[in-house]
């Protein structure tokens, strides 16, 4: 069966600011307590392969191999990025998972934003799926810390 951590959080920007934050890895040092470094790309965009800095539990770092999967910028109210996940684990066959980030714009003008990655695979027990839940939910309220001071 697999397992999931999900975050939503009304975020009071328009979708295209949101996006923006979204999609620069460049500024995610600046504001993203749970992805906290990217290297090999400053820009989400279909393809692009990255290495995430995740603060882990415990004070701990650890990296996390991604590849961009979707990036489909804001159109008719709505906007996506998807990155799965890309290291041996995954190549093997024994971990896998894609974590979706969707964008709505609400009739206030604000943004509805949801995270969800699904982990799938042999080695899918293992994961510690409250601390990537904890990390969504810091990133979200994060994101509109980041918003509201920009």
């Amino acid at each position: 069966m697999p397992r999931a951590a999900r975050a939503e959080i009304t975020l009071q920007a328009p979708l295209e600011r949101v996006f923006e934050l979204l999609v620069d890895f460049s500024a995610y040092g600046r504001w993203n307590p749970f992805v906290v470094d990217v290297t090999g790309a400053s820009r989400a965009a279909e393809g692009v392969q990255m290495r995430f800095r995740l603060r882990w539990r415990e004070g701990r770092y650890i990296h996390s191999d991604e590849q961009v999967t979707r990036v489909q910028a804001p159109a008719e109210g709505e906007a996506l990025v998807a990155w799965r996940y890309d290291s041996p684990l995954a190549r093997w066959g024994l971990l896998r998972s894609e974590r979706v980030q969707t964008l709505r714009c609400l009739p206030n003008g604000h943004t509805a934003y949801t995270t969800e990655e699904i982990f799938h695979g042999p080695a899918a027990a293992f994961v510690p799926v409250e601390w990537v839940q904890a990390g969504f939910e810091a990133q979200a309220r994060s994101m509109q810390e980041a918003l509201s001071s920009s």
